[in-house]
């Protein structure tokens, strides 16, 4: 239980050295105190608080919880800045904001180390070696110049993040790309626009102070990251070095206060005040990118995206952990080469693949994983397509062979009466060797779903220049799922017969006649022309 300091306070400063977290602060006019609700948890393994048992005067007392509601004409508005259309906005997609994605996301299992000075860093290197990015972790995000956490502190606090703070660095990433100078101009957002980008505001289990504890401790966890940055020359980009610095800055932290008849005063809101590093000059400067002396790198960032990770971070951690990583792998196009083995290291880390190879039992335990977390992306709309040479039917999960029976009850029969005469039957066992052929096989990449599929402005104005020189798509447009499947049944094919006509399997052809992705402008002519389409 959080405490609150009610009248008869004498300033004399003896509760807050006592307090360990902190919570204990001067009012800004340096003539009282007053207690963060946030930070304070009551010394839950004491008898008696700390700050409590010193205060002479008794001016500490527990601080009740608020009944009825928590909404005050103190807060600001909570008018959404981004996903205006529901869907996508811009985000920034650097590998500097990449990596720190992947430190709030994989956490511990990246190669974390002390440096010379005794601090904890990771090092990641650019360009096959030729530059490199160093991040630590600060001790106080919030101070002018956050010094570096020492490898004990910084292992302690590693094992303490949360893998919903990603959510909020990406969205201090598309926040970034609303500002023309990221590097200079701050942007603010409240507890309540946190809640409506992560669902939180849906969320009736937690107290409002449960939420701003939750959201200040996410804001926090993206704010310790700081990087060094050693870039080489890269195309007409010169090199560049950039100290020790903050990938967000925390500006400022706003509390809001209200009191209720017993003259507490309760937390009813957070306001933030942040702004990105001077990483941003680099990789998100429009201005210097015309001229050839800076980058502008983005991407596109899915709303379902944030709702994904908030609903499955703990369930399917694996899975979550590749949607981010997917999230900047897969900006550039779906046809990405990409080995199992890379998958395993990021969504378990080294150490538990490294189990897998030597403790007895502990792949099949790990294989079992994989394998769901692979059907919860495809569930999500990111569909894996397995190398047939590397990653053959046999040693494929059984969702993915599952997903090829066909829902009408005469195709259903076709299907299992054709299974049940070839070689390799979907009742089959697995082979012995699947372990250990799975680590050499490869996906060719994924089947992208509608919000994935839309990319950054000169990715659609390159798609489109390549449109106009197809004559063909530009005059005869998109088909959709419902015209491809009313075509198959006209000429009573089942979905069998067109995907091996096609060359493709019958999850594909389902799939895009359920309109959950896309056909791209090559799949568009073969199906017209497959379908007598015109």
């Amino acid at each position: 239980m959080a405490y609150t300091i009610k009248g008869g306070c004498i300033v004399c400063d003896s509760c807050r050295p006592q307090c360990p977290n902190g919570a204990i602060k001067p009012t800004l006019e340096q003539d009282n105190y007053w207690i963060d609700p946030t930070l304070c948890d009551g010394c839950p393994d004491l008898a008696v608080p700390r700050c409590v048992e010193v205060c002479s005067v008794g001016s500490l007392a527990p601080l009740q919880p608020k009944k009825g509601r928590c909404k005050s004409s103190l807060l600001p508005a909570a008018i959404p800045d981004i996903f205006l259309n529901g869907k996508t906005n811009p985000f920034a997609s650097s590998m500097v904001v990449w990596e720190a994605c992947n430190i709030l996301a994989q956490r511990q299992t990246l190669p974390w180390q002390a440096d010379s000075d005794g601090y904890l860093s990771y090092h990641r290197p650019v360009h096959r070696g030729q530059g490199q990015l160093r991040f630590r972790l600060a001790a106080n995000p919030e101070a002018t110049s956050p010094a570096p956490m020492t490898e004990a502190e910084g292992q302690f606090a590693l094992t303490n993040f949360d893998l919903r703070a990603t959510c909020v660095h990406l969205i201090f990433a598309a926040y970034a790309t609303n500002v023309t100078y990221a590097w200079e101009e701050p942007f603010v957002l409240n507890d309540q626009h946190i809640e409506q980008y992560l669902g939180l505001d849906k969320r009736k289990d937690l107290t409002k102070l449960e939420k701003l504890t939750l959201i200040k401790s996410l804001v926090n966890q993206c704010c310790q990251i700081l990087a060094t940055i050693d870039w080489p020359r890269q195309g007409k980009v010169q090199s560049f070095t950039l100290d020790e610095h903050p990938i967000w800055h925390l500006v400022n932290t706003e509390y809001y206060f209200e009191e209720d008849a017993a003259g507490d005063q309760h937390l009813i809101g957070l306001s933030f005040t942040v702004k990105a590093g001077i990483w941003a000059r680099h990789f998100l400067n429009q201005r210097d990118y015309r001229h050839h002396a800076a980058f502008y790198q983005y991407g596109s960032l899915p709303q379902s995206l944030l709702s994904e990770v908030m609903s499955n971070w703990q369930q399917h951690e694996g899975s979550v952990r590749l949607l981010l990583w997917l999230l900047f792998k897969l900006r550039l196009g779906s046809d990405q080469r990409m080995t199992v083995r890379t998958l395993l290291r990021i969504a378990y880390g080294e150490k538990r693949l490294h189990e897998a190879a030597t403790v007895r039992g502990a792949h099949k335990r790990l294989l079992k994983t994989f394998e769901s977390d692979l059907e919860t992306l495809y569930y999500y709309g990111l569909k894996p397509q397995f190398d047939p040479e590397t990653y053959p039917l046999e040693i494929q999960p059984l969702w993915a062979r599952v997903a090829d029976i066909p829902d009408d009850a005469d195709e259903a029969l076709e299907f299992w009466a054709n299974d049940a005469n070839q070689s390799l039957s979907l009742t089959d066992k697995a082979p012995r060797d699947k372990w250990q052929r799975l680590l050499n096989g490869r996906l060719l990449g994924f089947e992208l779903s509608d919000e994935w599929q839309q990319t950054a402005k000169r990715a659609s104005k390159q798609r489109r220049r390549r449109n106009n020189q197809s004559p063909t798509n530009s005059r005869s447009g998109q088909i959709s799922g419902e015209d491809i499947r009313a075509a198959r049944q006209q000429q009573n094919l089942s979905q069998r017969t067109l995907a091996e006509r096609l060359g493709k399997s019958q999850s594909w052809i389902r799939d895009i006649e359920k309109g959950r992705f896309n056909v791209n402008a090559e799949d568009q002519s073969i199906l017209r022309e497959a379908l007598n389409i015109t």
